[in-house]
């Protein structure tokens, strides 16, 4: 009588574990985690922007007075850490972003960054091979993204 065998040996086992251990080990080494970290960074910091020039917006006082700056801050590091009021978002490293500093937007939305913004800022972010640039219009904060430095 032949016995017919169901399933794997153990050495076949072993050998498609040590297979695909070498095979991720390999792999590993080449994804570029840099890169999505920069396009996190982006993102964040688009919708940090919008949500600090809404909430300044939100707190504006009633009546035809506005307040002349709202406590608002978007306040940016090199490493993508960005703070919009209580919240902040923690830092990425091989990431960097310039310029870094304080983000303010009055009771109408306007920006500031160090005084009333009179150009158009651009945030240069770079990790990997992925170099992104968001822009922050000056007078209206109206934020978007370009293939290259805003202008």
């Amino acid at each position: 009588m032949i016995k017919h065998s169901h399933g794997f040996t153990l050495i076949e086992l072993i050998l498609v574990i040590v297979l695909m251990s070498i095979l991720s080990a390999y792999m590993a080494a080449k994804l570029n985690f840099a890169s999505y970290d920069a396009d996190g960074c982006a993102e964040t910091l688009k919708a940090s922007l919008r949500l600090g020039q809404k909430l300044a917006v939100a707190q504006r006082t009633s009546g035809t007075t506005v307040a002349p700056r709202a406590q608002v801050n978007v306040v940016l590091s090199n490493t993508c850490g960005i703070t919009v009021g209580a919240t902040t978002y923690p830092a990425l490293h091989d990431v960097n972003v310039t310029p870094v500093g304080t983000v303010s937007f009055d009771g109408l939305g306007q920006p500031y960054f160090g005084a009333l913004m009179t150009v158009v800022k651009t945030f240069a972010i770079n990790g990997g091979s992925v170099s992104r640039y968001i822009c922050l219009e000056a007078v209206t904060g109206y934020v978007h993204e370009e293939s290259a430095s805003c202008g």
